[in-house]
């Protein structure tokens, strides 16, 4: 899966949220009071779907450098990589804190060390090192424009150009970036959001209009408008949230491993991966992230075999033969 669709069909993340948290209310939903009006709406943001934490009940640190690892971190959160299993980046100067989120955003690229074993992680990121985490994480590199910042150059000018040509950022200014100034929490708040914004506004998730069970295997999924092209029916698969709930109160999480269009790229068909509801009663919920379907399904009535009707064979009267 590439890092759009990680993103995308990231549950315990922000396509989770996708629906209900545009725009952020206007009271704030953090406790902390060094968070003035520019930054509360991202801080809000974050800080309501568990993407950012405070340095303290009360502080957010809204003007504090951050560090390497918290952005490791924060984004690590965003995107939903597995911070729990994801194979061993090899840096040997990560704490527990961060271990997890280094390693998951580098098994999909996102980051990479200092050096081959080193990743410094209470060193301070730099406004250029930020754009290229966020470019990277959410595959912004096709927005890339020319920018009026006289301070952009090297390996971070395509990524700041990028974050310029989708109107993520305007610069500190109308002629600089501050490619090498130290990025504080606040400004980091109010890019990743806007980052999430962009996202969510520009590329497609599906929604369900109705559905209904093809046997005890598959389920068809009409969906609210056709898919895009360039939109595989696995992916569109990921981006749906799939649970059985059985009539004995128990439930089933599955991935679709097969799927198909129609025609028309109006119905998506999908198989309950490894599960067979024959012999069960219940429903199959469906979670496109603004709403929920659930499909009633009862498969408990044992299948009687059809009854064959005796065919009558028609007996052809004996044909008279000549001379006898």
């Amino acid at each position: 899966m590439n890092n759009r669709n990680l993103f995308m069909a990231a549950s315990a993340a922000v396509v989770a949220v996708a629906a209900v948290a545009s725009p952020v209310s206007a009271s704030s939903t953090h406790t902390f009071s060094d968070v003035g009006p520019r930054y509360d709406e991202a801080v809000s943001f974050l800080y309501e779907y568990e993407i950012i934490n405070g340095k303290s009940a009360t502080q957010f640190g809204t003007y504090q450098q951050l560090t390497r690892g918290d952005a490791a971190v924060i984004l690590a959160n965003a995107v939903g990589v597995d911070t729990e299993s994801a194979p061993d980046a090899g840096f040997t100067d990560l704490n527990n804190r961060v271990r997890g989120a280094v390693n998951g955003l580098a098994e999909y690229g996102i980051v990479s060390g200092v050096t081959k074993t080193q990743f410094k992680p209470n060193d301070i990121l730099t406004r250029g090192a930020m754009a290229k985490l966020l470019v990277a994480a959410f595959e912004l590199e096709e927005f890339e424009e020319d920018t009026p910042f006289t301070d952009v150059g090297g390996v971070f000018a395509p990524y700041i150009g990028a974050l310029y040509g989708t109107g993520i950022t305007n610069g500190k200014t109308a002629t600089s970036y501050g490619t090498y100034t130290n990025i504080t929490r606040g400004d980091f708040a109010n890019l990743l959001y806007n980052t999430i914004s962009f996202v969510m506004e520009s590329f497609y998730f599906p929604e369900a209009a109705s559905a209904e069970l093809v046997g005890s295997t598959s389920v068809k999924v009409k969906l609210t408008e056709a898919v895009p092209s360039e939109f595989r029916a696995q992916d569109v698969a990921d981006l749906f949230y799939f649970t059985v709930q059985f009539e004995d109160g128990s439930e089933f999480e599955f991935t679709p491993t097969t799927a198909s269009f129609s025609k028309d790229r109006l119905f998506a068909t999908f198989n309950l991966g490894n599960l067979d509801l024959v012999g069960k009663k219940g429903q199959l919920i469906i979670d496109d992230y603004e709403k929920e379907l659930a499909v009633p399904f009862d498969f408990s009535a044992p299948v009687e075999a059809p009854v064959e009707e005796p065919v009558e064979v028609p007996v052809e009267a004996p044909v008279a033969v000549p001379g006898e």
